[in-house]
């Protein structure tokens, strides 16, 4: 029986296509198209709102949204009274740069790549940094909850990517809506 529907492609396309469905979960499945996903508005004018609006951003693959919520950011970067940064005045160790200036060049990246891909790699660079500050409470926020520090094994082949979200629920900024769901919840951050 194997060979007679082997040598007929059309049956074995169907079997191929109805052995990928799974008919018990089928009403549950969500498509989300690049129109779907909208940033929030309601996000903190503080590094960690901007932060989350390009994340947002990203996940809809809008480069217009990236480079608007990447200005938004240097904007709260370069204003010294802004809450947050008052404590990003120390040296990175590695590289002697203050961690302040470290944002500022990441996302000026961020804003003049011409490229998406480099916008996501740049963005997983801010990511590490930010959960850093948050971590070691050099970064203050707004913000009264949680902060889910989450990661993709598959984003930037294969190596893995974090990034933080103010949601539990994944929306990966490093493939959009082609691998939106793809990752897992690290670590969780308690803002108060």
């Amino acid at each position: 029986m194997f060979r007679q529907i082997s040598k007929n492609p059309i049956c074995l396309f169907i079997i191929l296509f109805m052995s990928c469905q799974n008919s018990s979960n089928s009403s549950n499945e969500i498509s989300v198209s690049n129109t779907e996903i909208n940033t929030k508005a309601s996000y903190n004018n503080d590094i960690l709102g901007q932060y989350l609006r390009i994340k947002d951003a990203l996940i809809s693959s809008d480069m217009g949204k990236i480079n608007i919520a990447a200005e938004s950011l240097l904007k709260v970067l370069w204003d010294e009274n802004k809450v947050g940064i008052q404590n990003l005045n120390q040296s990175d160790e590695e590289s002697g740069d203050l961690k302040i200036d470290q944002l500022k060049k990441i996302t000026q990246n961020i804003l003049n790549a011409n490229d998406i891909q480099i916008k996501r790699k740049s963005f997983f660079e801010l990511s590490q940094i930010i959960y850093d500050a948050l971590q070691n409470k050099s970064l203050n926020s707004n913000v009264s909850s949680f902060i889910f520090l989450q990661y993709c094994p598959m984003a930037f082949n294969n190596s893995g990517g974090v990034w933080l979200s103010s949601e539990h629920e994944i929306s990966n900024p490093y493939f959009g809506d082609m691998m939106l769901t793809c990752g897992v919840v690290r670590d969780t951050i308690r803002l108060f």
